[in-house]
Formats: structure tokens, sequence, C-alpha cells
């Protein structure tokens, strides 16, 4: 699968060429809900996702998914199970089954943590997206995939994920873009 001339010019005037040399690399887009990994300007995979609900942001607490150049800082969930689940990034004695009825936000199966690689943009002081435990996850809540609905992290389906986490080593660079506002 190509990219458009469109989705060309807008990673340009993000420094796509500059930050990845071509390499593998993550495109979160925030307007489409849906998470791209990209290999010298071809569209390995493209998968739909869901970021925050209360918007693009990066100040602590906000709840809000930042934007900017990032990279996969650290991968856990090597071995396990669909649905595990996760809580401040480590796995619990929990599986989640399809079909269970919970009302919390859960973080499952596996886990792609991201770090800001932009100063004072979702690197360092409260703007910190590792500080902040922005990652790329599975869900309990896969029904609200294609629509802004997560707490800040970029959510994808349990089966999206463990594709994904196979595919992508630690170091893998991950754009988050809005068009409204870069």
């Amino acid at each position: 699968m190509k990219l458009t001339s469109s989705q060309i010019e807008l990673l340009e005037e993000c420094g796509w060429s500059e930050w990845t040399s071509g390499e593998k690399a993550i495109w979160i887009s925030v307007d489409e809900q849906v998470l791209r990994v990209i290999e010298n300007g071809q569209i390995l995979c493209q998968r739909i996702c869901a970021t925050a609900e209360k918007g693009a942001g990066y100040v602590q607490d906000s709840y809000q998914t930042p934007l900017g150049w990032h990279a996969v800082a650290a991968k856990t969930g090597d071995d396990a199970p669909w649905g595990q689940v996760f809580r401040g990034g480590r796995p619990t004695r929990e599986v989640w089954q399809y079909g269970q009825s919970t009302k919390e936000d859960l973080v499952l199966t596996r886990i792609l943590f991201l770090e800001g690689l932009e100063p004072r943009k979702n690197k360092g002081g409260n703007v910190d997206s590792r500080k902040r435990n922005i990652y790329i996850h599975g869900t309990n809540d896969e029904a609200r995939l294609g629509t802004p609905s997560s707490h800040g992290c970029i959510r994808l389906a349990n089966d999206d994920v463990i594709e994904l986490y196979g595919m992508l080593p630690v170091k893998t660079r991950a754009l988050i873009t809005e068009r409204r506002r870069q």
C-alpha cells in the first residue's frame, strides 16, 4: 500500500525523512484514528486505533494524547496471554476474557512504552510522555476503536497489538500527528 501525496506532504512537513532515515516507523494520525507502520515510503500495515477522548495535548494529568516525535522506549508482554491485564506497566494475575463486562479502562495483552523525543513538547518537565505513561496497548473496549476514547494512550485491538509488538523493535520512531494542531 502506498502513501497518498497529501500524506507524504504531511509527513515531510514533520521531518519524516530526517527522523526515520527510511527505517520502519510508526505514524499515528489523530485525525483519522489510524496507526500505520511505514518503511521506505510503503505502508506495511494500517490499523484502526483510538487516541484520547480529550484530544491532543502534552501536560501531565490532562488525559490527552501528545503529538510529535516519540520512540518505543520499552516493550512488555512477550509471553503474555491474549487479554493479560497490566497495571502500572506490569502484568497482573488477571486475564481479561472477550465479552467480560467491566467499566474499567484496561491496558491489555502487550505494551509498547513511548518516550517523547522533543524537549518541552513531549520530553521533560510536566510534558514528558514516558512519565505520563503514554503507551500503545490492547484494550477491552475494542468497539470504540476508530473514535477518540482513550485516556491519552493509543489503543489497538488485542490481535493488532500482538502483531505490532512482534514487528516493532525498541527504539522504533513514532510520529503522532493532528492536522489541526501541528
